[in-house]
């Protein structure tokens, strides 16, 4: 990615990216240039240390057997929390939701800015306080990464039951078994040819022998010892890594992996552009998606290219010619600044050398644009590795998904799920992927709207909280037939439901303690102390 944009350039307009940071300049002195560059990124000489480039990417050697991430972390050690918290039970939980807000692909770099950044809310403002934020938070951030297997309480195996054939359909397979074509007839004439092709390719010789001079310099046995022989066995099994640039100073034995950390294609953003060109890539994904999204800015780019507006240019998404020219007139337009440059020019007429003065007219931002559309070229390319962009450049997906996201009720939202069901099933204007994308977004557009309450419906969620139970089966009548409850969307209709529901359960319990109260009292004799007085007769 470095070698395609203007590295001077981009150091101008975006001196905090990352590609800067793994591109050292190469003054002929090694160490100075590693020296100075460490000096001019000092909070990325852990990474410059560490990392290495491998192509667009970059990466970090890793051990086979090495420790996992959390366990780098001397400050995520029970032992540290111990001894910063002071007590046994408040470091368990301090580690236990530090793993929990941290992404599952965490690494080292990760795990030590949490853990630092809570030490510190901890010191200012105590460890309860910081302690329920965590965990309330992890809670937050387990239940978004978790998948469908561990949020499985339990499950059950039942075997598949075989399914037997109906006597039509016993019919249907002996009828297509009777009509069952024949296989063709072999054909002398390719089994012959067949067998001569065999025959010359089974007897084909080696022609030469390939040596590996290393191999039998490190591998042969000769009077080496076992430590020798260990020695060069490891050395031969060094890889030096290449790329189309040539070597890079990577060096790992089959026991290590290469790790990518980072993407340069992902960090070339908006903040990379000039600050006069910056707002073209406002355009790009409007130019991209086309259709309802982006038709105007479609439509004007299309003017603009054509140079003419008496026909209604057309609102689909631009192609790839269609931005390349869009983008070279808008550039024209920023850097429209023409200057006279005087230059002399020398001609020769025989033995007489001729001096002439003559005036250029040149662009002075000419590398600047360059530099600009470079990077305008790459984010459009981004676009594509984006599968709900891509999507959104088919007229029938971008319908559905704004119908979708515009509406306010979850009835509409499952009448659109079952016509973007036809488009994909009967009418083939949906492709899998494209349907069970927009089955997602339907599914989270019906949690956006589960709390969408008007007053209303609140009104009526209070009366029913507060309800004995001659008012529940009033209300329960209400909600069947009262027409302003009819007006009601599905998710309130449904959030009163359920508070009915809650409030019946309530007060079924309460009844249920109150008729034991009473039983218990009814039926329990009263414990009062009598006296008995014995008479004894006198002899």
């Amino acid at each position: 990615m470095a070698e395609r944009i203007n590295i001077e350039q981009l150091r101008k307009h975006a001196p905090n990216n990352p590609i800067l940071a793994f591109s050292p300049a190469n003054t002929g002195s090694p160490m100075q240039d590693w020296c100075s560059h460490l000096a001019v990124n000092p909070l990325r000489r852990r990474e410059l240390e560490e990392f290495a480039i491998l192509g667009d990417v970059v990466v970090r050697i890793a051990d086979e057997l090495e420790p996992e991430a959390l366990d780098r972390v001397r400050i995520m050690s029970l032992e540290y929390a111990m001894k910063v918290l002071n007590d046994e039970t408040d470091a368990k939980e301090f580690v236990k939701c530090v793993k929990a807000i941290a992404s599952p692909d965490a690494g080292q770099y990760e795990f030590e800015q949490i853990a630092a950044y809570y030490y510190g809310e901890i010191r200012r403002r105590g460890v309860s306080e910081v302690l329920m934020e965590m965990g309330l938070l992890g809670m937050q951030l387990e239940a978004v990464t978790a998948t469908v297997s561990d949020r499985e309480i339990d499950f059950e195996e039942s075997k598949a039951i075989e399914q037997k054939l109906c006597v039509a359909d016993q019919r249907r397979v002996q009828e297509a078994a009777k009509n069952r074509q024949p296989l063709p007839p072999k054909c002398p004439n390719f089994d012959d040819e067949m067998r001569a092709v065999l025959r010359r390719v089974g007897r084909q010789k080696i022609s030469r022998m390939i040596f590996d001079d290393f191999a039998d310099f490190y591998l042969e046995g000769g009077d080496k010892s076992i430590e020798e022989l260990d020695r060069d066995f490891t050395t031969f099994e060094q890889l030096e890594q290449f790329d189309e640039n040539g070597l890079i100073g990577i060096t790992m034995s089959s026991s290590q992996r290469s790790v990518v950390v980072f993407d340069l294609d992902c960090e070339i953003d908006a903040d990379c552009l000039p600050g006069e060109s910056r707002k073209l890539y406002a355009q790009i994904p409007k130019l991209f998606v086309g259709h309802s999204l982006g038709g105007c800015a479609v439509q004007e780019g299309r003017r603009i290219i054509n140079c003419a507006g008496w026909s209604m240019p057309s609102r689909h998404p631009f192609s790839d010619q269609e931005f390349g020219e869009w983008m070279a007139l808008s550039l024209d337009r920023i850097y429209d600044r023409k200057v006279i440059r005087s230059a002399r020019r020398i001609y020769s007429f025989g033995k007489r050398n001729v001096e002439i003065l003559v005036d250029q007219e040149i662009n002075p931002d000419f590398d600047e644009m360059q530099y600009a559309a470079s990077v305008l070229r790459l984010l459009w390319q981004k676009q594509y590795s984006d599968f709900h962009l891509r999507s959104l450049r088919h007229d029938t997906y971008q319908e559905t998904y704004i119908a979708i996201r515009g509406t306010s009720d979850t009835a509409e939202v499952a009448d659109l799920k079952k016509k973007a069901y036809a488009n994909f099933k009967d009418q083939k204007k949906l492709t899998l992927k494209e349907f069970t994308a927009l089955n997602t977004v339907a599914k989270s557009q019906e949690v956006r709207l589960k709390d969408q309450f008007s007053k209303e419906a609140r009104q009526w969620l209070r009366k029913v909280e507060s309800a004995t139970p001659g008012q529940i089966r009033f209300l329960k009548f209400a909600l069947y037939n009262d027409a302003e409850v009819k007006a009601f969307k599905r998710q309130e209709k449904q959030k009163l439901w359920d508070a009915v529901r809650a409030r019946e359960a309530e007060l079924k319990n309460v009844s249920v303690r109150t008729n034991r109260l009473i039983q218990t009292s009814l039926f329990t004799q009263p414990s009062v102390q009598r006296n008995h007085v014995q008479v004894i007769p006198s002899a």
